[in-house]
């Protein structure tokens, strides 16, 4: 399975891509490359694959955009992340809750288990 971009997601990554260029040449920050676009195309084709989809779904794609933020935001000096933060919520939020509560019932069910 070789799961590929649709031309109406490219566009969304594009506008991202876009307003997150313009976000650090403004606030003097490390600026987005393209080859930060082109990992975030392979994640999101790769969450695709882990799905056994033929084609990349919006979700695939949000998917992407949000762990490639948090990645690229991470890097960030703190006054800027702190912005940036709150300039890309709308990108950062996606699924994240459910993630974090999977997450956290998980290591309590690990914590329960006996050592053997």
């Amino acid at each position: 399975i070789h799961p590929k971009l649709h031309q109406m997601d490219q566009e969304k990554v594009a506008k991202m891509y876009s307003e997150l260029r313009r976000e650090s040449m403004a606030t003097g920050s490390i600026p987005i490359t393209v080859r930060h676009i082109e990992s975030m195309i392979r994640i999101a084709e790769s969450h695709a694959k882990m799905h056994l989809r033929e084609f990349v779904s919006e979700d695939d794609v949000n998917m992407a955009m949000r762990v490639m933020l948090e990645s690229f935001i991470d890097t960030q000096k703190y006054s800027v992340m702190k912005n940036m933060k709150k300039n890309f919520s709308r990108y950062l939020s996606y699924k994240k809750d459910n993630n974090e509560l999977l997450l956290f019932i998980l290591r309590g069910l690990l914590m329960r288990l006996p050592l053997t």
